[in-house]
């Protein structure tokens, strides 16, 4: 079956790993991809940061892109730069490991914060939860709420806890549940969430 989740709803967030970036030390796309010498990689650092529902350490949701700080310690020393069609996205890396991504949608400040694999975690009274995590983690989150987002001609499930967004990582999920994800008449029951359904997204809010 078509994989809407993957094509439609990741695809800012691929774009951002995968599509044509430009390595830099500040926060506009350039054609040299080369690090810049000068920036010193700080990856020691006694703060460890979470993602809470509008900012990760110093990057906070409606900061002007400008004003980020060029490098913080144990949470990041590059940022990767990538224009798609509906926004910039910048990928903040710590010694070469994708750590998260901000999206701004062509306004010049920080709109959504989206954690980059599982280098960060939020955290829950129940402990940290990361991408990779089971998925009932989750929906056992007391105050939790499904919701629908629409786009296109199709749409899909999300979940939301204290200003975050979760979504299902697709890859490797049976059909039942796919075609539940994608239907927005009710979420997917809890029982279609076995061990093997993953957290595929964290994030303040849409990619889009």
């Amino acid at each position: 079956m078509k994989n809407l989740y993957t094509a439609g709803i990741f695809l800012l967030l691929l774009a951002s790993c995968n599509g044509n970036k430009t390595e830099t030390a500040g926060y506009s796309a350039k054609s040299d991809s080369a690090r810049t010498e000068s920036m010193e990689s700080p990856v020691a650092g006694p703060v460890e940061f979470f993602l809470t529902s509008d900012s990760i350490g110093p990057v906070r949701v409606g900061e002007k892109i400008s004003d980020l700080p060029q490098a913080v310690a144990n949470l990041y020393d590059v940022v990767l730069t990538t224009e798609t069609p509906d926004a910039m996205a910048y990928t903040f890396l710590l010694a070469d490991v994708p750590q998260f991504t901000i999206y701004d949608f062509m306004e010049g400040k920080v709109d959504v914060i989206a954690l980059e694999g599982n280098a960060r975690a939020i955290n829950t009274p129940d402990g940290e939860l990361r991408t990779g995590d089971e998925f009932s983690k989750v929906l056992a989150l007391k105050g939790v709420e499904s919701e629908f987002q629409n786009f296109d001609d199709s749409g899909i499930w999300y979940w939301k806890w204290n200003g975050l967004y979760f979504g299902v990582d697709e890859t490797g999920i049976s059909e039942s549940l796919g075609a539940a994800l994608s239907e927005g008449k009710r979420p997917p029951r809890a029982s279609e969430f076995t061990p093997d359904v993953k957290i595929g997204y964290i994030a303040t809010g849409l990619p889009f």
